[in-house]
């Protein structure tokens, strides 16, 4: 309602302003107010102008003052000590593209080149925290660079300039299981030839070429917040985990407030047998017997990996609960059970990972992957990151039991 108010009354007194002052019979005689009251002071005003006098109503002169200038377009972008044109990043734009180590961004106000055309900044990493030096070891290449800054002026019509780092320092603060990462970068770029951004030969610096310098920015893209209000195990939401976890024989309620024994349900498994996959590596499978209790009519099947280059399979016991083969991500002999596995699409409804176990190597085939021997262990429900491969129990999450598992994949011919 004052906003109304204060709007209304504005255009009254304009119009009052402009009714007074349209009118050149108005500005020549005295005031003629209803209450009647003579202003003596203002019969001077009757007088008639002189022509010389500007301030009459009736005046038609142009205005002798010098015009304004036109405006001559936005100011030239400020440079630094060393004549590099100062940028920054338009955080709103700034936001990981494609790869989940590629970082895409315009440069705030397009200030380099034509106005009107995008400059587009790019930022390569290596998704670990740390402080990068960007003018040393791989970083001075833009074919080897581990963390590589660039920056493309008027993308749009044809990049008519490119810049590359020379110098600066990357600071990786943060990153979250989504590959959102929080740092700051202070750099300076120099004009090059090339696109360091194809990676497919080293750019050349340009002789008298141009640079730009970035300094202090801070960026987030969206780091995550880890939530572990009132949780004491389990994930925390952001790829880590809340509390010290729970010990070897007890798993995390679905609530993560408490941890609680394993109920494992009892499995077997039919024949084991040894395949080759396109990368000519040996591993076994062998599917569930009967299904999982609540699984579907999709066949359950479970595999048998060896990671490690080269990998030799030797007699003796593998502990596969420990070390190394306590997590997806690092484990040399890898268990995974895959529910409701669809063969077409290789998609399954859950996944099960080793938890505790041991498998013995009774007799192995000499320079192979043909083997016999016998398996007990525990296989638990957990999420395989696509991209780190770490493996993290799901709270509350199924387990099954596997007293004897026993195979023997030893060609009968030998």
């Amino acid at each position: 309602m004052k906003k109304i108010t204060l709007v209304l009354l504005t255009l009254f007194l304009f119009s009052i302003l402009v009714s007074c002052g349209n009118s050149s019979e108005d500005s020549e005689n005295p005031d003629t107010a209803p209450d009647g009251d003579a202003d003596t002071a203002d019969t001077a005003d009757t007088a008639d102008p002189s022509p010389d006098d500007d301030t009459a109503s009736g005046d038609t002169a142009t205005d002798s003052g010098t015009p304004e200038t036109p405006d001559s377009g936005p100011d030239e972008p400020e440079k630094n000590a060393e004549g590099c044109y100062i940028f920054t990043v338009d955080n709103q734009t700034f936001e990981r593209w494609g790869y989940v180590d590629t970082f895409l961004g315009d440069v705030k106000d397009n200030i380099l080149g034509n106005r009107n055309e995008r400059d587009v900044f790019e930022l390569f990493t290596t998704l670990q925290p740390g402080t990068y030096d960007l003018s040393e070891g791989d970083n001075k290449s833009s074919l080897y660079c581990t963390e590589c800054v660039i920056v493309k002026q008027d993308f749009e019509k044809e990049k008519e300039k490119v810049f590359f780092q020379e110098s600066g320092t990357l600071v990786i603060e943060k990153v979250d299981s989504d590959y959102n990462i929080k740092g700051t970068l202070t750099a300076k770029l120099v004009e090059v030839e090339g696109d360091p951004a194809r990676r497919n030969e080293e750019v050349v610096k340009v002789d008298g070429g141009e640079c730009v310098a970035i300094e202090n920015w801070a960026f987030d893209t969206g780091i995550c917040v880890p939530d572990c209000d009132g949780k004491v195990c389990g994930p925390d939401g952001c790829g880590g985990t809340c509390g010290e976890g729970c010990s070897e024989d007890l798993t995390c309620s679905q609530d993560q407030k408490s941890c609680v024994p394993y109920e494992c349900e009892k499995i077997t498994f039919d024949e084991v047998e040894m395949l080759e996959n396109e990368d000519e590596d040996y591993y076994y499978q062998t599917s569930v017997s009967g299904n999982l209790p609540d699984s579907t009519a999709l066949p359950d099947i479970m595999t048998l990996h060896f990671y490690g280059y080269p990998y030799i399979l030797e007699e003796g016991t593998i502990d596969l609960g420990n070390g190394d083969n306590a997590n997806y991500e690092t484990c040399s002999e890898c268990l995974v059970l895959y529910k409701d596995f669809v063969l077409e699409t290789e998609e399954y409804a859950a996944t099960f990972f080793q938890q505790k176990g041991e498998l013995v190597f009774e007799e192995v085939k000499e320079g192979t992957f043909e083997s016999k021997g016998h398996g007990s262990f525990r296989l638990i429900e957990v999420e395989i990151d696509d991209y780190t491969a770490v493996s993290t129990p799901v709270p509350g999450g199924a387990c099954y039991e596997i007293e004897n598992l026993t195979w023997n994949t030893i060609s009968a011919s030998e």
